[in-house]
């Protein structure tokens, strides 16, 4: 089954949702301020905000391969078939990995609701953000081994006017996001284990910024450096 992933994890995350909506209290701690306190409580039925999230990802998923899988069809060419089916294929993998990220997001929402808010005051908060944190470092570094595998299409992957120039600049354009993606995805694993509480998330808000600009500005370099190559050759 194309889809087994997405299914899966859109399946899972209505389960745990189902299950966790057992054991939680009614009321659930949501949202915890810059100390780490609860400065929001929520219903428990907020846990199915995930699953829907999760199941939209999952939706938006099928929908990309389904066009990467059309266009591989209708290519006119092998090569271009076989990138279209290859982009397929990446595109299920990118959304279930953002998908499992996200479930474990769900279990943590769940774990820590179960044990109260009395309990969740403080360290345990700080400890929720940098969990997310080192979840979504995860995350990033995984995207940035898969990056530089898509072939040049207009849906994923660093698409800018640069990258999208031809096939040589845009798997350049690709590697060099990865490169980027990845380490930036360490320093984000590294901020949810050394910082605590609000300074995490800002801190990875930061680096996820900083990745973005790093990485539009390197396509513009590498643009650059190409079009010097091809008037010097």
């Amino acid at each position: 089954m194309k889809n087994k992933g997405l299914l899966i994890t859109s399946a899972l995350a209505l389960i745990i949702a189902a299950a966790g909506i057992q054991i939680l209290p009614d009321q659930v701690p949501v949202h915890f301020g810059v100390s780490g306190e609860v400065d929001r409580i929520g219903s428990k039925f907020e846990v199915f905000i995930f699953a829907a999230i999760i199941i939209l990802t999952a939706v938006i998923g099928i929908f990309i391969r389904r066009n990467f899988e059309a266009n591989s069809n209708k290519a006119q060419d092998e090569k271009t078939a076989a990138h279209a089916a290859g982009n397929a294929k990446i595109s299920g993998i990118i959304c279930t990995m953002i998908n499992l990220v996200m479930l474990g997001i769900e279990i943590i929402f769940i774990v820590m609701g179960f044990n109260g808010v009395q309990s969740l005051q403080g360290s345990s908060g700080e400890l929720y953000c940098s969990v997310m944190c080192v979840l979504f470092g995860v995350l990033f570094t995984i995207l940035g081994n898969i990056v530089p595998k898509l072939k040049m299409n207009g849906l994923l992957g660093l698409r800018t006017t640069w990258s999208m120039k031809n096939e040589e600049v845009w798997a350049r354009s690709q590697r060099m996001s990865g490169t980027v993606m990845f380490f930036g995805g360490v320093a984000i694993i590294l901020a949810g284990i050394v910082l605590r509480g609000l300074p995490s998330i800002i801190t990875a808000m930061i680096i996820i910024l900083v990745v973005v600009a790093v990485t539009v500005k390197g396509s513009h370099q590498i643009y650059t450096d190409w079009e010097k190559e091809q008037n010097n050759g």
